[in-house]
């Protein structure tokens, strides 16, 4: 699995300026079955509430991307323990509620335990329970950022220059987008870049097949 490109114009909320990469391709509504990236985002996002079964599956899934972020072309980790920092996005349940899952910071964890001077830092917080955003109920990149807090303790020491913002899977770039307008302008960031275990991608439509003398669609 390689770090590809992505194309601001395929997202409903990124700018031509925006400068974001993914690893898989997340089918929706393919189920476990579509491919190992559906199978593995799908355990990624299970409740903490979950069985003991389905949470160790979960803990596989953490480690699955860890080891694709660590193993992976097109992110030079030499680079990023000197350069970058990495903000994983929160989920949209605040800390302390049942729901709340920090997924994306135990993979950014998972991360930096085995890469000397990888920076991750939780900088964003969830300040009010919402629907997450793969539910349905989807909000604008205003509406996320509303929603979300800068925590203060973690601009010490300063951020690194290049600001690498981590989530699971990118749909319209909403949650890229609030956070971006959060982050932009803090002391000493320059860029702020995203990064995506995988990006959203959708079944080709499966037409009957035309049999002569059948009525046109």
């Amino acid at each position: 699995m390689r770090l590809s490109i992505l194309d601001p114009s395929d997202f409903k909320f990124l700018s031509t300026e925006d400068s974001c990469a993914h690893y898989g391709e997340y089918t929706s509504g393919g189920g476990f079955g579509a491919s190992e990236t559906n199978q593995q985002i799908i355990n990624l996002k299970k409740s903490p509430t979950a069985s003991a079964a389905q949470l160790h599956w979960k803990a596989r899934a953490i480690s699955y991307w860890g080891q694709v972020i660590l193993t992976s072309a097109g992110l030079n980790l030499d680079v990023c323990a000197t350069e970058v920092t990495f903000v994983p996005i929160p989920c949209s349940k605040p800390t302390g509620h049942p729901e709340y899952d920090d997924r994306m910071l135990q993979v950014m964890t998972y991360v930096a335990q085995r890469k000397q001077g990888i920076d991750v830092r939780p900088l964003l917080t969830q300040s009010v329970v919402r629907d997450a955003q793969h539910q349905g109920n989807r909000s604008d990149p205003a509406g996320l950022a509303a929603t979300l807090q800068l925590n203060m303790a973690y601009l010490q020491p300063p951020l690194r220059p290049c600001v690498i913002v981590v989530d699971d899977v990118i749909t319209r770039g909403a949650s890229f987008a609030a956070a971006k307008s959060i982050i932009s302008g803090l002391p000493g960031v320059r860029v702020v870049h995203g990064m995506f275990l995988a990006k959203t991608v959708h079944a080709p439509i499966e037409w009957p097949e035309f049999v002569e003398g059948d009525e046109a669609l």
